[in-house]
């Protein structure tokens, strides 16, 4: 009986030792597992958040804002699309009709053009006066004006525009000048710019260049009674009945000089009304009779 009671207690010390050894690996082993699955949840999170960020990535690359109102792609484009000059000239009413830039433009841009200004660079001017005082003018009274009649070079003139051109659309309006028309024989004075015209438009877009323009007012030198040209050069008669022989000598100084003044205007390429389209090359600098 001894024998045998000393086997059981024997037997239920080791069984006990071994639930306590499987216990301990049992737990050994929950701890490398949980240790494991840790090492595989931190490497499938940096997996999957690479991944989130390329594809926000592809996706932001992909997605255009749209262009805010200052960006180029929002600015208007002004071209000219043509443009008509109309020399002023006296009425039957005795009043005088300004000289007239009709300006037709064209906006390719995406934004609204607002015109605020047309600003004339003075490049030349010259006074013609008449010379044949005989010539048959009538008064027409005093008008305001924004051209000067006693221009300088590099002087700017400003005309006020109020006028908007739609995206993709046209639009056309006219300028127009005027000069006072001076007390006494200065009255009868043609006068003549060579400006340079821009329009001015919107805040931030550079002023349109619309080009080279020669203006004449209050009206066209007419030949004859202001200068010299070849039909005339060749009918001296005509100048004969109309001029006294006392005051020949001084008429030839004066439509001398005013044929070379014109031709110094003239001479340039610049857009010009049908009135002066042909004088130059019918000036003349001589007399021969």
């Amino acid at each position: 009986m001894g024998k045998s009671k000393a086997r059981s207690s024997r037997q239920t010390s080791r069984s006990a030792s071994q639930r306590k050894a499987a216990s301990r690996a049992r737990k050994s082993r929950s701890a490398r597992l949980l240790l494991w699955l840790g090492t595989l949840g931190t490497a499938v999170t940096a997996v999957l958040v690479g991944v989130l960020v390329n594809v926000l990535s592809t996706q932001a690359q992909r997605v255009v804002p749209p262009p805010s109102p200052g960006s180029d792609s929002a600015m208007p484009h002004l071209e000219v699309d043509g443009i008509s000059l109309s020399s002023g000239d006296i009425q039957g009413n005795g009043g005088i009709k300004p000289f007239k830039i009709d300006i037709k433009l064209l906006n390719t841009g995406k934004g609204v053009a607002a015109i605020n200004d047309a600003r004339l660079v003075i490049q030349k001017f010259v006074t013609v006066p008449l010379c044949n005082s005989q010539g048959d003018f009538v008064s027409t009274g005093t008008y305001h004006t924004n051209m000067p009649t006693d221009a300088k070079p590099g002087e700017v003139v400003n005309v006020a525009v109020s006028q908007l051109v739609q995206p993709n659309g046209a639009d056309r309006f006219d300028v127009l000048l005027r000069t006072p028309l001076l007390q006494g024989r200065a009255k009868f004075n043609a006068y003549l710019y060579r400006v340079h015209l821009y329009l001015m438009y919107n805040v931030h877009a550079n002023p349109l260049d619309v080009g080279e323009v020669l203006v004449d007012l209050p009206f066209p030198p007419a030949a004859g009674e202001y200068y010299l040209n070849s039909y005339f050069l060749a009918h001296p008669q005509l100048i004969r009945n109309t001029v006294y022989a006392a005051g020949l000598p001084e008429y030839k100084r004066c439509a001398v000089k005013n044929s070379r003044a014109l031709r110094s205007i003239l001479s340039s390429r610049a857009m010009r009304p049908a009135s002066l389209a042909g004088v130059l090359p019918q000036l003349r600098y001589a007399f021969d009779w």
